[in-house]
């Protein structure tokens, strides 16, 4: 593993304000860039907001939710990510095309999408599935894994998620 210059950035998003939340990760995404960073990683459910969608039932969620890669948030992440060279990670609520909606994590670069996550252990909506697995994949030269939020709280996913080769784990 060589050495990498990560930034991670969080900030107040607003629910169901995506153009406010992508405006804020543009301009976290300049900051980090100049101070060196190589990557950017937000936080869950950054890109639509995270904790407003508990009370939502499945129609709601699957209006607002958006499809990976394909989705018009992912398209901004990637213009994001080309316009300052960097890797960008974010999180949405993703919608599949047989209607299964997902807490995702997605990463992009300025070539375009790389990977997503689905959180194995969503709870913030009963409508919202589990993902079906780990994640690690080659990112600048570094074995990169992924996790979201309480993913981290259950050892066995860390662990499992490292012997799978994770040097690095989001």
């Amino acid at each position: 593993m060589r050495e990498i210059r990560v930034a991670t950035a969080q900030f107040e998003n607003h629910d169901n304000d995506k153009l406010y939340n992508l405006s804020r990760i543009c301009d976290l995404t300049r900051r980090a860039v100049d101070r060196g960073a190589e990557i950017v990683s937000f936080h869950e459910g950054c890109v639509c907001g995270y904790s407003w969608v508990q009370p939502l039932d499945k129609r709601q969620l699957l209006d607002m939710a958006e499809p990976v890669p394909d989705g018009t948030s992912v398209g901004k992440l990637i213009e994001i990510a080309s316009q300052f060279s960097v890797v960008l990670m974010a999180g949405l609520i993703e919608r599949d095309d047989q209607q299964k909606l997902y807490n995702t994590y997605v990463t992009v670069s300025p070539d375009g999408y790389v990977t997503r996550f689905r959180k194995l252990h969503p709870f913030i909506n009963p409508h919202i599935s589990p993902g079906e697995g780990y994640n690690v994949i080659d990112l600048l030269g570094c074995k990169v894994g992924f996790l979201i939020c309480y993913d981290n709280n259950l050892a066995e996913n860390v662990r499992i998620t490292t012997m799978l080769g994770a040097e690095i784990i989001f």
